[in-house]
């Protein structure tokens, strides 16, 4: 909830700043002067537990770590195009994937050394490409009228069974309303 990490409410009295601590059990109150003068109020910040206000110590901390990462900028800068290549060669391209050949989508890697899983996907995927039907097909020739009749058949044996499971779905429906 974004009110218990921060809050500010406007108090003018120490009663109600002390119901607004009591309100968020688990903060620390943090109080600052808005204005000077009669009509001076004081804001009542409700920040974590785990907030910790900059302290001139912190600032001067702040200032030495951004001093540092802008020295490292500089010195990054001074690199000649071929170190820097030579550093992003070590670094990136062992993580590259490999180019894609003739055997990448049907190339399953083994995470492990579970070989079995990995021969699992494999077995899955040269099932789903229909490699093997296609290996028995080629290795005999098919006449162009077979062919065209073959696919007419595919093509209708797929809308069928896009339709039957449509009307499975539907009928399933009909029932789960209690008809």
């Amino acid at each position: 909830m974004l009110s218990n990490f921060r809050c500010v409410a406007a108090t003018t009295s120490r009663q109600s700043w002390q119901r607004a601590l009591a309100t968020h059990k688990g903060s620390v109150a943090h109080t600052r002067m808005l204005a000077t003068g009669p009509d001076a109020q004081d804001t009542t910040v409700l920040r974590p537990v785990w907030f910790k206000p900059p302290s001139a110590h912190g600032r001067q901390n702040l200032f030495n770590y951004l001093t540092k990462i802008a020295q490292q900028a500089l010195n990054k800068a001074e690199k000649s195009p071929e170190d820097v290549w030579r550093e992003r060669e070590k670094q990136d391209v062992p993580n590259l994937p490999r180019p894609n050949d003739a055997y990448s989508g049907r190339s399953v890697p083994i995470v492990y050394k579970d070989v079995s899983m990995a021969l699992t996907k494999l077995r899955g995927i040269l099932t789903v490409n229909a490699v093997r039907q296609t290996s028995v097909r080629d290795e005999r020739h098919e006449k162009k009228g077979e062919k065209r009749n073959r696919l007419r058949s595919l093509r209708w044996r797929r809308r069928f069974a896009h339709e039957v499971r449509k009307k499975v779905q539907l009928v399933n429906e009909i029932r789960a309303r209690g008809a």
